[in-house]
């Protein structure tokens, strides 16, 4: 799926102010990604690790107090958020630009990521770049976004992201080169006291980086009311729905 990389640019970068505030289910996944990543810590060397799309830091800072690698690079797409990022990891090395285009450095023992390769348009070729990248049983982990990723959003605007299933992930690095360690998915939901309050959330962590539309007081209202006629339950609160899947996996050699 081809994606307007300049508008995801711009809406992160927008939101980089609001995100630590509203990012309560992206820091949950981080947390849970480092989590998984020190079960097999004490087996393997991450001393040269490169995080993708680092936005203002809160999976970095996790990284540099868990693990303390030797060097740490740190990569996303919104050149402002270098200052952000390294306000919890001062020494790590920024390296500004889209992922899926900008060189990676050599001979690395972990490439990790998190929230951030579900805006990407050509999957296949990061896992292969990211392969070519990693030393020999090189640690690729991340997590990303299934199906039913805000299904809520999708289902009554018709706007959301494509986004590959577990299963579909997993054949992917199979067939590039990667011996899958670990596989798991769960679902957050978050509760709102309105529609409204979504849309908000949504803004201030980024996420609207393909609703190129702006809304008009009557498509709000629509929404609005939509969402509480399917999803809300009477109790003052409407629910949305957060997909994480996280994997680990290591380079075949």
């Amino acid at each position: 799926m081809a994606m307007d990389k300049d508008l995801i640019r711009k809406r992160f970068s927008k939101a980089s102010a609001t995100y630590n505030r509203e990012a309560s289910a992206q820091k949950d996944i981080a947390g849970e990604m480092c989590a998984l990543l020190e079960h097999i810590a004490s087996r393997k060397d991450f001393s040269e690790v490169l995080e993708i799309g680092c936005g203002t830091g809160v999976y970095t800072g996790m990284i540099k107090s868990r693990f303390n690698p030797d060097k740490l690079y740190i990569n996303d797409i919104c050149p402002e958020m270098e200052d952000i990022a390294k306000q919890v990891a001062s020494d790590a090395v920024f390296i500004s630009g889209d992922a899926e285009t900008t060189d990676f450095p050599e001979r690395l023992t972990l490439i990790t990521s998190c929230s951030s390769i579900q805006w990407f348009s050509d999957l296949k070729a990061f896992f292969e770049k990211c392969r070519n990248s990693l030393t020999d049983n090189g640690i690729l982990a991340f997590s990303t976004f299934g199906e039913r990723n805000l299904h809520e959003i999708k289902s009554l605007t018709g706007i959301g992201l494509s986004y590959y299933s577990a299963r579909e992930l997993e054949k992917m690095l199979e067939g590039c080169g990667f011996e899958i360690m670990l596989l798991k998915q769960n679902y957050i939901s978050l509760r709102f006291p309105s529609p409204l309050d979504i849309i908000r959330h949504l803004k201030n962590t980024g996420a609207t980086g393909i609703m190129k539309s702006r809304w008009t007081k009557t498509s709000l209202d629509e929404f609005c009311m939509k969402y509480e006629q399917t999803y809300g339950k009477g109790d003052g609160a409407v629910p949305l729905t957060y997909h994480p899947i996280f994997i680990i996996c290591k380079k075949n050699e």
